[in-house]
């Protein structure tokens, strides 16, 4: 089952509420959600700068949105892109507290397709996305991880310092430290490695991302840092859990003792003495997978799943405190479900909504402890596939369809 995810890591930058699926090779249908289209895309506004694209015509297409940021419930912005073929025009939407208002990012140079797959907002004012620009067929070059920029009134373009690979996410402690994860294939190998570039406010530069000795593949999926000195990054190594992690004298790694085949999707650290990560074990039966670092160790455990759940694996996770964090799933078939943390153990959260339903999670950001926006999807289906937002209050969630 861990076959498919493992040699197919194109499909694994799409939109993470397919990687499950993808993995466990059912619900095949599902993965073409984020394999974004070729419509006419937006046009810049007239006037603007080149590579800077403003453009509310943006709306004029469907699009699937596959990652966010938000300050506060009333402050969020999600990235992703135009549906339901391979993408061809990057979008980003913000949240006011009350509807969801889209625009344009512009396309890196050289891309004829595209996937987005992570933001981070250190600021109202300040954003970077990431994903991945894919050349046109008969090119010769690359694919090449690329990152935008907002500045509080437009998106500019940009690359990153690798190219052969793409980045899944990205975390920034402040506006001149952000970190992109992702993976990529050096230069005359078949092999496919994580790949670690950090900016610096002017340019992105590519760090020592340690695997194990005779690695052929691996690939991170997430990342968080709670300072400039402090991060964590996961994914997987080709046969099991990749967790890397940063401190003052670089980026080391960890190999935790969970199943053999067990992959991680998301990281949240509210410090450096407080992570958890989550993924699946991609077993039939059984609990969704979590790890926990206190800050000299990490530990595994799984978390419950609804009754009657297969293939159980947690998507994202978000920590406002040590003590308070949500993860957001999916298990099989179609089901959308989520777990909280108190601090001392974990346990299932309601999925009571308004406003409609919830057919599959891919992202969760809590700014505070019973305030948490996620992205999901009405169905896992392309053809009907509906990009929404739901907000968690503690209680329930409200479902508001994204622009």
């Amino acid at each position: 089952m861990v076959i498919t995810v493992l040699t197919s890591r194109l499909l694994r930058v799409f939109a993470s509420r397919t990687r499950l699926a993808m993995a466990l090779g059912v619900v095949v249908a599902g993965a073409a959600i984020a394999v974004p289209v070729a419509a006419g895309a937006a046009d810049a506004t007239i006037g603007a700068r080149p590579g800077a694209v403003t453009s509310s015509r943006a709306a004029s297409f469907p699009a699937t949105v596959a990652a966010l940021d938000c300050w506060t419930m009333s402050g969020c912005v999600a990235v992703g892109a135009n549906t339901p073929q391979m993408a061809t025009q990057p979008i980003a939407e913000r949240w006011n507290g009350t509807r969801w208002a889209r625009s344009a990012i512009p396309k890196p140079a050289g891309a004829d397709e595209i996937t987005v797959n992570g933001v981070a907002c250190p600021s109202r004012a300040e954003c970077v996305a990431v994903g991945t620009g894919y050349p046109p067929a008969n090119s010769k070059s690359a694919i090449f991880p690329f990152a935008d920029y907002w500045n509080g009134s437009r998106w500019t373009a940009g690359r990153a310092a690798a190219s052969g690979g793409g980045f899944a996410a990205v975390s920034c402690s402040s506006a001149r430290n952000c970190y992109a994860v992702g993976d990529y294939t050096p230069k005359g190998t078949d092999a496919s490695v994580p790949l670690i570039e950090r900016w610096n406010g002017a340019t992105w530069s590519k760090q020592n991302a340690p695997v194990p000795s005779g690695t052929t593949f691996g690939s991170l999926s997430a990342v968080s840092c709670s300072s400039a000195t402090f991060c964590v990054a996961v994914g997987t190594d080709g046969s099991g859990e990749l967790i890397e992690r940063l401190t003052a004298s670089g980026w080391s790694r960890t190999t935790p003792r969970s199943a053999p085949s067990a992959e991680l999707y998301g990281v949240s650290c509210p410090s450096a003495s407080s992570c958890l990560a989550v993924g699946s074990g991609l077993t039939t039966f059984g609990g969704s997978l979590a790890e926990r670092w206190n800050g000299r160790t990490w530990s595994a455990a799984t978390t419950p799943v609804p009754r009657g759940a297969s293939y159980a694996g947690l998507q994202s996770v978000s920590c406002a405190s040590a003590s308070h964090c949500l993860a957001v799933g999916v298990y099989v078939t179609n089901g959308a479900y989520a777990v909280s943390w108190n601090g001392s153990g974990w346990h299932l959260v309601g999925m009571t909504t308004s406003g409609g339903h919830i057919g599959a999670f891919a992202a969760v950001d809590c700014p505070a402890a019973t305030s948490c926006a996620a992205l999901a999807g009405t169905t896992q289906f392309a053809a009907s596939d509906r990009s929404e937002s739901a907000f968690w209050n503690g209680t329930r969630w409200k479902v508001v369809l994204t622009a």
